[in-house]
């Protein structure tokens, strides 16, 4: 096997497959790669990037048996040694194609893993040449993020078990106390905003840092119908109660009092014990005929329902960036969103050019909510088209064409002149 230009090291949580926000990412990544970039990929098996970068670029590597049996009953002791294990074999095989194949970058499209983030480091103090470029999705200082016990009561109200929820939020503070003192070993960090950008700099020093937002697959041919749509309202994305899943049944629970026709779409991944949580709620809450659940849907059924769809919600009360790879999807097919008020939403509170479809309510706020529902849903027919034309528009600069552009011009640039930075 010849030499390479990238080596990036990758793992991911099977049992999401390609569902999550980062492992999107990095597939919209690779579909635009340069087309001379040599680049090989190191991800746990069952790779979910063969089929885009073709199995000769796949090296797959897999925890012993021992270790996997542990995660139906054990999670947390398989969370643990889950992670040791794939830092050990992402450093022991990424050292053998380094001294064998001789990239000059090595790309972490998902850097906040700890199943990522420090092998890159070992290697990049093993061999000091070569260049770490590293994708920062989600990252928060201590004093600015939500604090342990809201994040605990989360993951419980999701009816994750105790040990496993401290396990989690224990992990979370112990990654950043060594990031903090690492993250300098890296040439160059991408994370998703401006805002990201800023609490990086309080740990990372060198100036090489830029942010890629989350990215869109544009309707190239939209076609605008504002006429009645099967469902009011539509999320599309990862079903936890992190994401706001449970705020927005509670939400749709109202309006279907007052207006007992409404129906709701939820699109996306869920696990099997949140579907039976999903499930049961709707059930308790009295709305099977209003909600309709799209679990690990295909692009194009996804897209099918947008269309369907006059209103896109995204009620979670926390996200380290905005918008949301959902969110987007939205606004791509002419749909307003309306979300909770949230830090990462600041800096969007004050653009009149997105007054019309984009809608901030109080976090938590479920009258404001209904509220806002309620107007959006009886705007003019000309008002309407004019917000999704605009909501089409804004959602072009997110294509995923030119965020990855941007990031393959700094990896290209690494690998053609070793000194740049």
């Amino acid at each position: 096997m010849g030499e390479i230009d990238v080596l990036i090291l990758s793992w991911h949580q099977v049992y999401l497959s390609g569902y999550a926000g980062g492992y999107i990412r990095l597939q919209e990544f690779l579909k635009r790669a340069p087309p001379k970039l040599k680049y090989c990929i190191l991800d746990n098996t069952p790779s979910i990037y063969k089929d885009i970068s073709g199995k000769s670029r796949v090296i797959e590597y897999n925890s012993p048996f021992i270790i996997r049996i542990l995660k139906k009953n054990l999670f947390y002791v398989w969370f643990l040694f889950e992670i040791f294990f794939t830092i050990y074999a992402l450093y022991r095989n990424g050292r053998e194609i380094i001294k064998t194949r001789k990239p000059k970058v090595l790309y972490i499209p998902i850097g906040e893993f700890p199943h990522t983030y420090f092998p890159a480091i070992f290697l990049k103090i093993r061999f000091p040449k070569i260049k770490v470029v590293i994708d920062i999705l989600n990252f928060g200082i201590p004093e600015r993020s939500p604090s342990p016990s809201y994040i605990y009561k989360l993951l419980r109200k999701s009816s994750v078990n105790m040990f496993r929820g401290i396990i989690m939020v224990i992990t979370g503070y112990t990654q950043f106390f060594f990031v903090s003192r690492t993250i300098n070993y890296v040439d160059y960090v991408f994370t998703v905003s401006s805002e990201l950008v800023d609490v990086i700099k309080r740990i990372y020093i060198k100036n090489s840092i830029d942010y890629t937002p989350s990215g869109v697959n544009i309707n190239k041919d939209p076609l605008i119908n504002i006429n009645r749509k099967k469902y009011l309202a539509v999320y599309v994305g990862r079903m936890t109660v992190q994401k706001g899943i449970f705020n927005l049944l509670q939400v749709w629970t109202e309006l279907v009092k007052n207006k007992p026709d409404v129906k709701l779409a939820l699109v996306g991944f869920a696990d099997e014990l949140t579907k039976k949580v999903i499930s049961k709620n709707i059930k308790e809450l009295r709305i099977e005929n209003n909600v309709d659940c799209y679990y690990g849907v295909s692009e194009k059924e996804k897209n099918k329902i947008l269309s369907e769809s006059e209103l896109f919600l995204h009620l979670a009360t926390f996200e380290p960036l905005f918008p949301v790879i959902g969110i987007l999807e939205g606004f791509a097919y002419g749909l307003p969103a309306i979300v909770y008020d949230m830090d990462a939403i600041t800096s969007y509170k004050t653009n009149n050019k997105l007054k019309g479809f984009l809608h901030i309510v109080e976090n938590g706020d479920i009258r404001a909510t209904l509220k806002k529902i309620l107007q959006c849903s009886k705007l003019q027919k000309n008002t309407k088209t004019k917000n999704a034309q605009d909501s089409i528009k804004y959602a072009e600069q997110f294509d995923w064409d030119i965020i990855a552009a941007k990031e393959f011009k700094v990896i290209s640039q690494f690998v053609n002149n070793p000194t740049y930075v």
